[in-house]
């Protein structure tokens, strides 16, 4: 057991060091006049709650009225997101079109993936911008993708989770951990996967790929678009700028937490090997730990310590590139909740084939 502690946790040092190197690499980045016009879409069901500061963030953005249009995709939902999104088309000072979806047919794939294809058809612009209606934009987001996009055929940004309470505090770093591995992993010349609340993506690349269309049904619709593009070897940015960042709630409770994450594991089949090889050590390591724990071997002990210094250099260096420092008081408990929940979610994952989301039941 001594031995096999000792191999992963090497394993893992050294996929940290890989992780932290790959998040020093600068990529280019364009800062100059603005060619590229943005169509910012936008779908929500039942975001009644969340959406008026997402649409207000949409009012207060930076960017001039002539360079982006907006583009409101209503879900189908049961509470007052289509009627907040009627009222805001009508007095928006962009132009903006709301899409109302029709009840799903018999047999039909719901998810985002349905109401995200038919907006896009609507966008007119090269630049395509991505987001949800939980989602508050940076001033200067949209304008920051569209920078991106002139040397990048996508572009990625972080999603910074905001709340008062422990459970939000765990949550938010857990983003950033993730969300900075896939930064790394991009810089490295190898995206894995983004958040669809915070992407964007050149028309000609969506549709060299055949659209989301062409690509399939997923519910995660955002990692399968990332590996369409990596495959035909697009180029993905993916900078920790606050510039580029959205605020996000988290979500409430336990149960919805597990049902989130079941649902972005149905994306690990769209990941590369070097994607796979990420996932397989950071869950070995959770789970020989907690068995050396279990076992009373000490050498399980000295690998947490040891791993958790490494994860902790990666969170401070997102933090403060992000200027949310504040979040590494918690480190300490996202850390003892990134290695005791893993296993557990790993457990559902494999015994668990039914995946709910927005009130809708996926096999």
């Amino acid at each position: 057991m001594t031995l096999l502690i000792a191999i992963i946790t090497l394993l893992y040092i050294l996929l940290a060091l890989f992780i932290r190197v790959g998040l020093s690499f600068r990529q280019k980045f364009v800062r100059g006049t603005q060619t590229l016009r943005g169509s910012l879409v936008i779908c929500g069901r039942d975001e009644g709650k969340d959406l008026p500061a997402c649409l207000q963030s949409i009012e207060d953005q930076t960017i001039s009225t002539d360079l982006l249009e907006v583009i409101l995709v209503d879900d189908c939902s049961n509470d007052s997101t289509g009627a907040l999104m009627d009222n805001y088309a009508a007095r928006s000072r962009y132009q903006v079109q709301v899409l109302h979806m029709l009840a799903l047919l018999p047999g039909e794939p719901g998810g985002k993936w349905r109401p995200l294809k038919e907006g896009i058809k609507l966008a007119q612009y090269e630049a395509l911008l991505l987001s949800d209606a939980d989602a508050i934009l940076t001033p200067t987001w949209a304008e920051r993708h569209l920078l991106e996009l002139e040397s990048a055929e996508a572009a990625a940004g972080f999603a910074i989770i905001e709340g008062e309470g422990l459970w939000s505090k765990v949550q938010a770093l857990d983003w950033l951990f993730l969300l900075g591995v896939g930064s790394s992993l991009s810089r490295w010349g190898m995206p894995q996967a983004a958040l669809g609340k915070n992407l964007s993506v050149r028309r000609s690349a969506y549709e060299s790929v055949g659209g989301l269309e062409g690509i399939g049904f997923s519910l995660t619709e955002d990692r399968a678009l990332v590996q369409a593009l990596a495959r035909r070897g697009a180029r993905v940015s993916f900078p920790i700028s606050p510039e580029m960042a959205v605020i996000t709630p988290g979500v409430s409770t336990w149960s919805k937490f597990t049902q989130q994450r079941l649902r972005w594991a149905t994306g690990i089949r769209w990941l590369n090997p070097v994607g796979k090889l990420c996932v397989f050590t950071m869950a070995l390591r959770h789970y020989l730990i907690l068995l050396g724990i279990i076992l009373g071997c000490p050498a399980a002990w000295t690998a947490w310590v040891l791993t958790s210094l490494f994860d902790y250099a990666l969170q401070r260096h997102i933090a403060s590139k992000l200027e949310w420092k504040e979040l590494l008081r918690y480190f300490v408990l996202w850390e003892l909740f990134y290695t005791c929940s893993a296993p557990y979610l790993g457990y559902l994952t494999l015994t668990r084939r039914r995946v709910q989301w927005k009130g809708r039941k996926f096999d």
